[in-house]
């Protein structure tokens, strides 16, 4: 038989806007018609501003003042990565936003880091309030980490850093979302914007 353990830990959030309280769940890889695989994309390899994206259902943007969007086919740094997903990947010197014209309920997509720190952060926005953070899942082998999460509450943003120390060189790719909720695995992480759950089976 199984029990699930909740471990609640208090975290302290700095946020310019409210912080709401959202539960934000892993979830495996799912399929949706609204997937972002960088391969058409009006864009100069090196850009500065926003890029719309999704069929024009949502835009590119990056994080930091003095950040570019990279497109290409493969980027090295302390090591080199290839394309997940067909002939692109999207990159930046900086964290990368997404921004949505309508509100999505899961997010999704395959990450790579091409710096000596694995992982980063992802945090997820409605309007100007940040409703939930996770730790992101992004390997310096040269793999490719499935990352998956489904909110109940809906978002129109989301922000993802890497854990260097410019927040960027995180390689995105086969990138998705759903205005619906996907349903959750066992044993997920729970992230709310002022309080980290963990849940744990124990056999």
């Amino acid at each position: 038989m199984h029990s699930t353990h909740i471990a609640i830990i208090a975290s302290v959030v700095a946020v310019s806007g409210t912080v709401a309280n959202a539960d934000i769940v892993r979830v495996d890889e799912f399929r949706s018609d609204q997937i972002e695989s960088f391969e058409h994309l009006r864009m100069d390899v090196f850009h500065r501003g926003e890029v719309e994206a999704f069929g024009d259902m949502g835009t590119l943007f990056s994080v930091g003042e003095s950040g570019y969007l990279h497109t290409t086919g493969s980027w090295s740094f302390h090591q080199r990565v290839a394309a997940f997903d067909g002939d692109r990947l999207l990159g930046s010197n900086a964290g990368i936003g997404y921004r949505f014209n309508e509100a999505q309920r899961s997010f999704g997509g395959f990450f790579s880091s091409i710096t000596s720190d694995a992982d980063g952060e992802i945090r997820f926005y409605a309007g100007e309030d940040l409703i939930g953070t996770d730790t992101l899942d992004a390997p310096i082998d040269t793999a490719w980490a499935w990352n998956g999460w489904s909110s109940d509450q809906e978002f129109d943003r989301v922000e993802i850093e890497s854990s260097y120390i410019s927040k960027g060189y995180l390689l995105h790719d086969a990138i998705r979302v759903m205005s619906s909720a996907v349903p959750a695995p066992g044993g997920a992480v729970l992230a709310f914007g002022g309080l980290l759950v963990i849940a744990r089976r124990k056999r």
